[in-house]
């Protein structure tokens, strides 16, 4: 709001300075002789990160240019070169021409009056209706006193520290016998406030006036204003009010006035600054009309320019056009806002990005401070030797750290030497698995093996290898396609090894509960037709929890405070482990009913061992992995240590119990069949004593060959032949009996018999030779001892 403009910035001193000048030029008149016309570009977006829409205007300078051509585009960059304009007037405010001539241009950081300043504009506004009321109802005593007006402008800059100045300029010929009329008050550099009439040093009538013709313009239209209606009683005397009188006065509001565009004010403050005016009007012949203006000034020293990146969203209300300017290194670093810097570049701090951290450990603050990345920049712009390409960068944190101080980790450390032991270990077990397959067709002739069905012995290695595999998935580290390898490897290797183990202590439960001599078939076709089923039933769950559900790979803290990942558990993996529990409870439950079956070569006391062992440890590892994976710390090599040991007593002592037995009889013998031993013949002839229990014994006699007997390859001649011979046991005990009871019935119908048959008896025991054997009844080569004293009740035939 000061002087009047006649020419340009002499002080320009190089061709750049001229053209950013006239860049941000609204007006610049040409007139006089001496200038010369040029065209100006805006800078390539290859130069820096201010990427904005190309510009181009036409201005004019008195200072005649080095070259006829204008500056390649790659050499100009219009928010250094800006930036640097600023500062320049800033240096030579001394030789500037009075006026507000030097602007920035439109759109060029409008927005921060409208946003930060608008309680330093309301003071204008309320100044704007204090002087419409004044000079609508006060006589000429109190608007004639110049003093009056001075000190409102004076007062409006004592009461915000923000405000620079405040104006009150009346339009041509409105203070009564003044050209113009504008007391004008502001702060010097020693802070104390001087107040003067500014119309005296500067005609703000002229075009280039914005702040004060856009405030005339807008006042041409009345009907767009409010007006308030009240009343008021004026003071008659000491004691005495006077009657009501109606109030009605046109106001303005903060929408009302208007942001002029950033300018220098050459012989006002003589800074860079902005004003906020809003009109106010005088009163005469019953109607309103402009009068002049009330104003601040807003030193731009107290506005920040922000050149950090610009919110999508806040640039559709209002685009900034310095954002974006920063120096900062992109891929390390991003600039953050510091307020209060003022009106300057490097207004902004390059902080290290998430994932980064500060190089210089011992620094106080840890970021790159915005002045210091723009000195730099400015010495590389002018070739000059700088720090800008190789410093300024942040260092990369140690990998899978979000944030960091320093090259520190953040994940656990896996220990690799302890898995590859473990891993190793397993290795070499399964190697045996290949051997065991062989052994099991090499030798499946063998009656030790012909008796375990082979092809189910085979099935159950499968299964056993897949059991295997979740070490050699979980050995490395936790992703998503190795959580669900290994709940397929796990799910479809219990399915197969252990439901082949079910399945065949299933056959055995079923031939040993069968009351009679009545041959049952379950072949071996049979159980791995069952065995498919449950297979299926695994498959169909596990393909259903990979498409809807899949594993996730979660991240947790171990005791240390590092972070680890693992697999994620939810209620799918929950159903899973119920679903086994149950199906080994199933198992057990087989096991108990077989417990008493007679078996040769007590496989299947070795099955329900395993199915026993496999049944505690697998509750015991699914309630241990609940507690080691949340809420409570976790780390990968426990997770992976458990499940090794897990298996090892678990598959691997399941192939220690049907195959360790089986190798040993066969290599023992080497590979042909041994005789029954002393103490089996004892045990059959034990089981066959005891057969009377049951209703029909044939079962139990031939419980030792069941599965030889049932399964695909077995021999029809020798089965037709085990069945002949338990047959004519049977009927032997039975004849047995039948004598007794005879002999029982004898007794008891004619007891004189009883004394001569122990005489009988008794002669024959002293005829016998010393060492001869006494002399018993013989039956089918059998010898039976009868003793009629042993039965003192009698039975009804």
């Amino acid at each position: 709001m000061s002087g009047g403009i006649s020419g340009v910035y002499r002080i320009c001193a190089d061709f750049c300075v001229v053209l950013t000048c006239t860049l941000f030029l609204d007006v610049f008149p040409c007139s006089g002789s001496g200038y010369i016309n040029y065209t100006v570009y805006s800078h390539s977006p290859e130069m820096d990160d201010f990427n904005h829409t190309r510009m181009w205007m036409e201005g004019t300078s008195n200072v005649v240019p080095q070259a006829t051509e204008p500056p390649p585009a790659q050499e100009m960059d219009v928010v250094e070169t800006f930036l640097e304009h600023v500062e320049q007037y800033d240096k030579g405010k001394e030789n500037c021409t009075k006026g507000t001539h030097y602007n920035l241009g439109k759109g060029v950081i409008r927005q921060y009056g409208l946003k930060r300043f608008k309680k330093q504009a309301m003071a204008a506004v309320n100044a704007a209706n204090f002087y419409t009321r004044i000079w609508m109802r006060a006589g000429d005593e109190v608007t004639r006193s110049e003093y009056l007006f001075y000190t409102m402008v004076r007062s409006i800059v004592e009461g915000d520290p923000d405000i620079f100045a405040a104006g009150n300029c009346y339009d041509l010929f409105e203070y009564y016998g003044y050209y113009l009329f504008c007391p004008y008050a502001y702060l010097m550099e020693d802070k104390h406030i001087n107040v003067k009439d500014l119309s005296l040093e500067y005609d703000y009538l002229g075009n280039d006036s914005e702040w004060f013709m856009s405030a005339r313009m807008m006042s041409s239209q009345l009907e767009n204003f409010n007006y308030t209606q009240g009343t008021e009683q004026i003071r008659l005397n000491s004691s005495h009010l006077g009657p009501f009188e109606n109030d009605s006065v046109i106001t303005v509001t903060y929408e009302d006035g208007h942001w002029s565009l950033p300018y220098f004010d050459c012989g006002g403050g003589d800074i860079w600054m902005m004003t906020y005016t809003v009109p106010f009007f005088g009163y005469k012949d019953g109607n309103f009309k402009f009068k002049g203006t009330s104003g601040i000034d807003i030193d731009l020293q107290k506005v920040d320019i922000n050149q950090c990146p610009q919110d999508p969203e806040e640039a559709k209300i209002s685009q900034n056009v310095f954002a974006g300017s920063h120096r900062c290194k992109n891929a390390t670093t991003k600039c953050i806002e510091i307020g209060g810097l003022g009106f300057k570049r490097g207004s902004y701090k390059c902080v290290c990005k998430d994932g980064f951290y500060f190089p210089d450990l011992d620094a106080q603050h840890r970021y790159y401070k915005g002045t210091d990345v723009e000195a730099e920049f400015a010495l590389k712009r002018k070739h000059h030797p700088n720090k800008y390409d190789s410093g300024f960068e942040c260092l990369r944190c140690a990998p899978g750290c979000e944030t960091c101080d320093d090259f520190s980790p953040c994940i656990i450390a896996l220990n690799w030497l302890q898995r590859s032991i473990e891993l190793g270990v397993s290795c070499l077990i399964m190697c045996f698995i290949p051997i065991i397959v062989w052994f099991t067709v090499q030798y499946r002739d063998v009656k030790v093996l012909k008796a375990a069905s082979p092809v189910l012995l085979r099935i159950i290695l499968l299964g056993a290898f897949l059991l295997y595999c979740p070490l050699i998935v979980g050995y490395f580290e936790a992703s998503v396609i190795t959580c669900c390898m290994k709940f397929w490897f796990r799910q479809i290797g219990f399915s197969i090894s252990y439901g082949a183990l079910l399945l065949k202590t299933w056959r055995i439960s079923v031939v040993f509960r069968v009351r009679s001599a009545q041959r049952v078939k379950i072949s071996d076709g049979d159980l791995i037709k069952r065995l498919s089923a449950i297979v299926f039933v695994f498959a169909a769950y596990l393909i259903s929890r990979t498409i809807v559900a899949p594993p996730r790979i979660v991240q947790g803290k171990d005791v240390s405070g590092l972070k680890a990942f693992q697999c994620s558990s939810d209620w799918w993996d929950h159903s899973a482990v119920i679903v086994e529990l149950l199906f080994l409870l199933w198992g057990v439950r087989l096991c108990i009913v077989v417990r008493k079956a007679p078996s040769e070569f007590n496989e299947s006391r070795f099955i329900s061992w395993a199915i026993y062992n496999e049944f505690l440890l697998s509750l015991f590892l699914n309630v241990s992995m609940i507690f080691l994976k949340s809420p409570f710390p976790t780390n990968p090599d426990l997770l992976y240590l458990v499940l090794f040991i897990h298996t090892q007593l678990t598959t691997t002592v399941t192939l220690a119990f049907l195959f360790g037995s089986k190798f040993y009889v066969v290599f023992k013998y080497r590979g042909k069949d041994h005789p029954p031993t002393q103490q089996q013949q004892q045990q059959q002839s034990t089981m066959l004593s005891r057969g009377s229990k049951y209703t029909m014994g044939a079962n139990m006699s031939t419980l030792s060959n069941v599965d030889n007997c049932y399964g695909d390859h077995a021999d029809d001649a020798e089965c037709e032949s085990f069945l002949e011979k338990d047959i004519q046991e049977e009927f032997r005990r039975l004849y047995t009996q039948l004598e007794v009871l005879k002999q029982r019935n004898m007794k008891l119908g004619n007891r004189h018999l009883q004394h001569k048959l122990s005489d009988m008896i008794e002669a024959a025991q002293k005829g016998d030779l010393p060492d001869s054997s006494p002399s018993t009844p013989n039956l089918n080569g059998k010898r039976i001892v009868i003793n009629l004293d042993d039965y003192h009740e009698s039975t009804n035939v």
